[in-house]
């Protein structure tokens, strides 16, 4: 990990302004994006400014607004979408109902990851690794991904400013 940098970039997308984060090893400007709830053009345009190949995409949990626009990442890119664990996948089967539910149509694709993460394991980036911890209440299936070191979290929504996300969703369990 020595000499190894990471950059990152915040870029809020949907209606809901939910914070897609795009990061990439400074070296190689291999990187991925965490989260791309949609607006997938608008990610793409970013990182091809910033001169970063995105070569993964990693998922906190399945809700629209974090894996909306996934698989058109992914239909674009040819890169695998990461995570979250399979007890969200129920969330990626109606990500395109619930974004009509909101009048939004279009908006976001179901998605299927090419893999599910589970507790304990990592993923890397630029030879720096990331821990994954399974973290059900919000969703039954949502991890955080973090590195103690850089004391970075992709904390997806487990955190707010003062709050923890909302447990009032199908299969939410406030006590987890």
């Amino acid at each position: 990990m020595a000499g190894t940098k990471l950059d990152m970039r915040i870029i809020p997308v949907t209606p809901f302004a939910q914070n897609c984060s795009m990061i990439w090893d400074t070296a190689s400007m291999k990187g991925v994006f965490v989260d791309p709830g949609g607006e997938a053009d608008k990610l793409l345009a970013e990182a091809e400014k910033l001169g970063v190949d995105i070569t993964e995409i990693w998922l906190t949990h399945g809700h629209l607004d974090h894996a909306g626009g996934a698989e058109d990442v992914r239909d674009k890119l040819g890169v695998p979408i990461i995570g979250p664990h399979e007890d969200d996948q129920f969330w990626m089967d109606r990500i395109a109902a619930d974004w009509e539910r909101y009048g939004q149509k279009g908006m976001g694709r179901n998605c299927k990851p090419d893999r599910y993460l589970k507790d304990g394991e990592q993923l890397s980036l630029g030879g720096v690794k990331f821990g994954v911890a399974h973290c059900p209440g919000h969703t039954p299936g949502h991890v955080v991904i973090h590195n103690q070191d850089l004391k970075i979290a992709f904390v997806g929504d487990v955190l707010f400013k003062g709050s923890v996300g909302r447990t009032d969703f199908p299969k939410s369990n406030p006590q987890q």
